[in-house]
């Protein structure tokens, strides 16, 4: 009894990190209600226009305006700005935050990297393109160096640790206490692959908004946390709880099937 309580107990913990992580890897990759809810970080523009004003007017240029007037025009094409950008973990989409109408996504690509200053020099005319940067000073924020090989390295640990407590999850239903033990083994990877992912996820989002503040006056872009990061954070919590009632399985199980 006491190793069927066990593995129930550690079934449920890896099944519910898997549907948290299956969850956050649908993120932004289509315009339905429910993957447009889940992003890694959001940033919002609205208040971006009166910076580029500002260096434009500096420079005799005349701006009619940044923003795209169709919201749901392709992306990185020259447009014009969205109002709110949103990155998961294969591509961004940006638009209006409501109706799936008023959005566009990028093309999708295997474990796409967090590069905000390149999407925003992209979309806006090309006219205005050398303001972006003049707009946002040196800060980590126009870092893509850095914010694409981190975060690049921090969605493939998420893709691994899906698939891994995935295999965990799997590996329990072969009902052998060797199976447990191996399955207790892929859930601790998993927690280790997620919870390195979280962290880092965690750490850049929390730069780009203090390099942001640093600054001392907004210069009009409205960085976020996303959700996917605190199920990516939940997800490693409940990875690391199967292994201990995964590994009493094991040791209290039958040689066979029980």
């Amino acid at each position: 009894m006491v190793s069927v309580f066990c593995v129930g107990l550690g079934e449920f913990f890896t099944f519910s990190a898997m549907v948290l992580m299956i969850l956050s890897n649908i993120g932004q990759l289509t315009e339905n209600m429910v993957s447009r809810s889940f992003r890694y970080v959001s940033i919002n523009t609205q208040d971006f226009e009166q910076s580029i004003r500002s260096i434009a007017n500096q420079n005799n240029i005349a701006v009619n305006g940044i923003f795209a007037s169709d919201q749901n025009s392709p992306e990185l094409a020259g447009n014009g700005l969205k109002y709110n950008y949103e990155w998961g973990l294969y591509n961004f989409c940006a638009g209006q935050s409501q109706g799936s109408s008023t959005r566009s996504c990028s093309d999708k690509s295997f474990v796409y990297e967090f590069d905000p200053i390149k999407v925003l020099q992209q979309d806006i005319n090309q006219q205005l393109q050398p303001y972006v940067s003049q707009a946002l000073p040196a800060t980590t924020l126009r870092d893509s160096s850095y914010l694409g090989s981190f975060t690049k390295a921090a969605n493939i640990l998420a893709f691994i640790g899906t698939v891994v407590v995935g295999l965990s999850f799997l590996v329990a239903f072969l009902a052998h206490r060797f199976a447990f033990l191996l399955a207790a083994l892929l859930a601790l990877l998993a927690a280790g692959c997620l919870a390195v992912a979280a962290a880092i996820w965690t750490a850049i989002v929390y730069k780009v908004r203090k390099s942001v503040a640093d600054l001392g006056s907004n210069p009009g872009v409205d960085i976020e946390y996303g959700n996917i990061i605190w199920m990516t954070w939940a997800s490693f919590g409940a990875a690391a709880l199967s292994v201990i009632p995964l590994l009493i399985a094991c040791v209290s199980g039958r040689r066979s099937k029980y």
